[in-house]
C-alpha cells in the first residue's frame, strides 16, 4: 500500500484503461488496453499511487479492474488529500480527452478547437 510520499497518478477509465468507442450503457465496457495496464504495472513498481477516475461509479468499474488485473489504489478519490470537490488530487492526470495548459492560453485556443481523442484521429 502506498504512503503519502508517493507520487500520484490519476488515470481515466474509459478511453485509457478500457477502450472507448462511445457510451453503450452502464454495464458496457470496452476491452482492456494492455499497453496501459503494462505501463501502470511499471509505474506501480516505481512507487506511484494509482487512482482510477471515471464518470462511472467505483462500484461500476471495480470488478473490471480486478478481472483484468489493473493495478490501482483508489477509485474516484485520493484519501491522502481531503478536498471539497470531486476531482481526486494527483501529480499527473492521464486522460484521453486532456489538453494541457501550455502557459499561453492564446496559443492553446487552436489546439482546443482542433482537439481529437487518440482514437478519433486519422
Amino acid at each position: 500500500m502506498p504512503n503519502d510520499n508517493w507520487r500520484t497518478l490519476a488515470v481515466d477509465f474509459d478511453g485509457v484503461i478500457a477502450n472507448y468507442e462511445g457510451w453503450e450503457g452502464e454495464g458496457a465496457f470496452g476491452p482492456p488496453r494492455m499497453d496501459v495496464i503494462n505501463a501502470l504495472q511499471v509505474l506501480r513498481v516505481e512507487g506511484w499511487k494509482i487512482i482510477v477516475f471515471s464518470c462511472r461509479s467505483a462500484d461500476d468499474i471495480r470488478s473490471y479492474l480486478l478481472l483484468h488485473k489493473v493495478p490501482y489504489d483508489e477509485i474516484n478519490q485520493n484519501s491522502s488529500y481531503k478536498n471539497g470537490g470531486p476531482k481526486p488530487v494527483a501529480n499527473v492526470y492521464w486522460d484521453d480527452r486532456a489538453c494541457y495548459y501550455s502557459g499561453d492560453a492564446d496559443k492553446d485556443i487552436d489546439r482546443i478547437r482542433h482537439f481529437r481523442t487518440w482514437n478519433d484521429r486519422e
